[in-house]
């Protein structure tokens, strides 16, 4: 009798078991975290060399020599290499995550229509298709010739300008490879030399914290447009900035336009620059900005 139960007892048990283990079973992904759903995951961004981007027109950036450039009209400019950035980590970071409606006919009002991004490789071209914006920075978004819509963060800004040229003047590298920085306009002139890890104008020295700010205004100067090479300028003595950047001599020269912008043409390209009147004014600092 009492080897019976405890029979009993062991078959009840395993069935147990068997009965636990079917339950995991059916219900494992359930217990597991779920896996997103990124379908470009696999693209290596090194491999990316082309990038259109469509609205009213499309425009057209392309790597060289590894290097991303944007043509307008006739002339070719290095691209916006952070936007770019933004463009190929969000697009191959996307997930399908919280798909709001598989029916083709909702398209255009959560406005999936002609707004498209391609992302082009040697062999393959990948597209998605960015709708309207939904809460502070998410978009509809639709991948290539599917029917399903979902929502995705990252490409809210990428149409709210379609100028995708650099606009950054680049007189300036690394500012910790500045020797030299000479500032010229009208009957002022500053020279500041580096000696060791001093800044001394003449003999007096010059607060490092003061040239740092200076020397990050100029590597940062940003354009607000581009203009042809043969852009005439005025017939005055401009505002001139000279630096030494690795024993290397750069300088960059202002000429007032209007009252909101200068023209500024450097030593280190062939366009002229369109600078706002208060970044200029922010450069032209004398012996007293520096020691005071």
């Amino acid at each position: 009798m009492k080897r019976n139960r405890i029979r009993l007892i062991q078959l009840v048990t395993l069935l147990l078991i068997i009965l636990a283990l079917l339950f995991i079973k059916n219900n494992l992904s359930q217990f597991l975290p779920k896996k997103p759903d990124q379908p470009f995951s696999t693209l290596k961004k090194e491999q990316i060399r082309q990038i259109l981007l469509t609205k009213d027109k499309t425009t057209f950036l392309y790597k060289k020599d590894k290097v991303w450039y944007v043509k307008k009209g006739s002339q070719e400019f290095r691209a916006d290499t952070e936007r770019i950035n933004n463009i190929i980590d969000s697009f191959v970071s996307l997930s399908k995550n919280e798909v709001i409606s598989s029916n083709k006919k909702k398209h255009k009002s959560l406005g999936i229509d002609k707004q498209k991004i391609e992302i082009k490789t040697n062999g393959k071209t990948y597209a998605i298709y960015i709708g309207s914006i939904t809460g502070l920075s998410k978009n509809y978004i639709r991948i290539g010739d599917d029917n399903e819509v979902f929502i995705v963060e990252g490409f809210a800004e990428v149409f709210t300008s379609e100028d995708y040229r650099d606009l950054i003047v680049h007189l300036i590298n690394d500012e910790t490879k500045v020797t030299l920085i000479e500032i010229n306009f009208e009957d002022n002139k500053t020279i500041l030399t580096k000696r060791g890890n001093d800044w001394k104008i003449g003999d007096k020295t010059a607060k490092k914290d003061r040239v740092d700010f200076f020397l990050n205004d100029l590597k940062t100067l940003k354009a607000n447009d581009i203009l042809p090479k043969d852009t005439m300028l005025p017939e005055i003595i401009p505002f001139k900035i000279k630096v030494k950047e690795n024993n290397k001599e750069k300088s960059i020269q202002f000429y007032p336009q209007d009252e909101n912008n200068y023209f500024a043409k450097t030593s280190t390209s062939e366009f002229v620059f369109q600078i706002p009147t208060a970044y200029v004014a922010s450069l032209k600092k004398e012996e007293k900005d520096f020691v005071e």
